[in-house]
């Protein structure tokens, strides 16, 4: 299981998933009415992405090559979160409460891989 490649594929998905949250705005803007809504089914399935890279970090190596994206994915797990909840919440869909989830999943994966990182590093 390669991490970089997993990091590279949650990285595509973050950017599908903003620019698919784009759309809606750029086609009020442009066209005066809104083509598409706003993401629901596609947002919660982009979000699946983003705890396998931490869940496949087993080892200190795989530790130390996590590290290298642990910014941006949890800047992206964070994000996946917020728009999960605040869908689920105040919009009523209920399938975003599967991006939440795995937002929230995958801030504890990274939490704990961090923290057995600083374990064996001490």
């Amino acid at each position: 299981m390669n991490i970089e490649r997993w990091s590279l594929v949650f990285k595509l998905c973050m950017i599908t998933a903003l620019l698919r949250l784009c759309f809606p705005m750029m086609t009020e803007d442009l066209f005066d009415q809104q083509i598409l809504a706003f993401p629901t089914w596609e947002w919660s399935l982009l979000s699946l992405t983003s705890f396998i890279p931490a869940l496949l970090a087993r080892n200190p190596a795989q530790w130390e090559d996590l590290n290298d994206h642990i910014v941006i994915l949890a800047g992206g797990m964070l994000f996946y979160l917020v728009y999960g909840l605040g869908g689920a919440i105040f919009a009523g869909k209920l399938i975003l409460w599967v991006a939440a989830a795995a937002g929230s999943i995958g801030l504890l994966a990274l939490s704990l891989v961090y923290l057995k990182g600083r374990a064996v590093v001490r």
